[in-house]
């Protein structure tokens, strides 16, 4: 049996080129004309001298005795307790006195006592310490003016100087459609 003939049929397809060139803007803009006017701010302060204390009655006392009032007072401040002290040791050695079970000459020994004892310790001077000398200082209240300043700005825009140039498309046929028909070679010896 002999094979049957086939048709070959090939076909290409066509092709459109385009080409195109944009369009341009040219745009042009003057600066705005702009004038400003300022007037600055003003501000004032004044606050002068404040008062400065310096007391100074604790050292004085500590080093000098201080005023003779104070001096005095501290003094006779002492004295209620020297009393007191001294009404106690009275008791005290009236009682020792008194006591027969104690051998030997109380009254001598107690007079010994009170002789090696001395004086009463009394505080004459103030107490010494880092902290004696008060200082203060109180600050004037500050008086403060603020006068705000202005501003005047004045603004002309330009109008933009707008220039368009035009593109163009170009269309063209970069390949034709094609269809190619082969017919099959056919043997008529055979």
């Amino acid at each position: 049996m002999m094979p049957l003939p086939q048709i070959s049929i090939r076909s290409q397809a066509g092709r459109i080129g385009i080409s195109t060139e944009p369009g341009q803007y040219d745009i042009r803009t003057r600066p705005a004309a702009m004038q400003i006017e300022t007037t600055p701010p003003a501000f004032t302060a004044d606050n002068g001298s404040g008062t400065l204390v310096i007391d100074k009655t604790l050292t004085d006392n500590a080093l000098t005795g201080g005023k003779p009032e104070a001096f005095w007072q501290r003094i006779y401040s002492q004295y209620q307790q020297v009393a007191r002290q001294n009404l106690e040791r009275i008791v005290a050695e009236g009682n020792e006195a008194g006591d027969l079970r104690i051998k030997g000459n109380v009254i001598a020994s107690q007079a010994l006592d009170e002789y090696l004892e001395g004086a009463p310790d009394l505080q004459v001077f103030g107490f010494a310490a880092p902290d004696n000398t008060k200082i203060s200082y109180t600050p004037r209240d500050l008086n403060m003016e603020f006068i705000p300043g202005s501003k005047n700005v004045d603004i002309r825009p330009s109008k933009p100087e707008i220039e368009y140039r035009r593109g163009s498309v170009n269309v063209y046929m970069q390949q034709y459609p094609n269809v190619t028909v082969t017919a099959p070679s056919i043997n008529i010896m055979a």
